[in-house]
């Protein structure tokens, strides 16, 4: 990444972006946020920074807009090729945005042409999430969930809509889904289920189709993370 787009420093994106708020009478939501405290050096904090104020424009939609919940995970970010930790982070996966928690700061809408990649914590379980870019001719765009990462990839793009009325007739309503993405060889695919993958993979699908059975693994497209044995069952026996 070209450091052509660090040029305009954190404070002048804070100062305008505040001013635009209050010209067009909206008030962004701090409240209720936890804050990282950052102990680092001013360019650090700059660089973390460099993004814009957020507000939530979505307070009357039933529901959020945001991956796992309307809370702050802990997690990381890595932005040009510099990992910051142990940042308050949520994913917003209706506007593809990721937004962190300073303390003494706003809570900023992070400069996604800066961000390589970010992970978040929940539990035992870490979600590790790709910037993709914004190329047209790929098949995967934007922020991507590595759900796997081997000889074989599987991907998955999480998004929430809003169905207007959705909520009983009287509210809009988020709804969430997800697409799968196969990484094969050098190819990248969309998956559709079950039989669509084992198809994709037809050079070992009756090795596959009995692996599943004697180890009584249940694949759904409804949880993509149950493609996982799948996959590493497959690279196995493609050694």
């Amino acid at each position: 990444m070209s450091n052509d787009k660090m040029v305009k420093p954190a404070l002048y994106y804070l100062t305008s972006v505040l001013l635009l708020i209050i010209c067009r009478g909206g008030s962004p939501d701090f409240t209720q946020t936890p804050k990282t405290v950052i102990q680092r050096n001013p360019s650090d904090k700059n660089i973390l920074l460099n993004g814009r104020i957020w507000w939530n424009p979505y307070t009357k939609v039933t529901g959020d807009q945001f991956f796992l919940g309307n809370v702050f995970f802990k997690g990381s970010v890595t932005i040009n090729g510099r990992k910051f930790e142990n940042l308050d982070l949520k994913y917003d996966i209706h506007n593809d945005e990721l937004i962190l928690s300073i303390e003494s700061y706003p809570v900023i809408m992070m400069n996604k042409e800066m961000v390589d990649s970010f992970s978040l914590v929940l539990g035992n379980r870490i979600f590790h999430v790709i910037n993709a870019g914004t190329n047209t001719s790929n098949v995967l765009r934007g922020y991507v969930n590595v759900l796997y990462d081997g000889p074989s990839s599987l991907y998955v793009k999480y998004i929430k809509k809003i169905q207007p009325l959705g909520d009983g007739g009287k509210y809009d309503l988020f709804v969430q889904e997800h697409l799968i993405y196969l990484r094969k060889g050098t190819e990248i695919v969309p998956v559709e289920g079950k039989r669509h993958l084992l198809n994709l993979l037809e050079e070992k699908k009756k090795e596959i189709r009995d692996y599943l059975k004697t180890s009584r693994i249940k694949v759904t497209k409804k949880d993509p993370s149950t493609f996982i044995p799948v996959l590493e069952y497959y690279d196995s026996i493609m050694k």
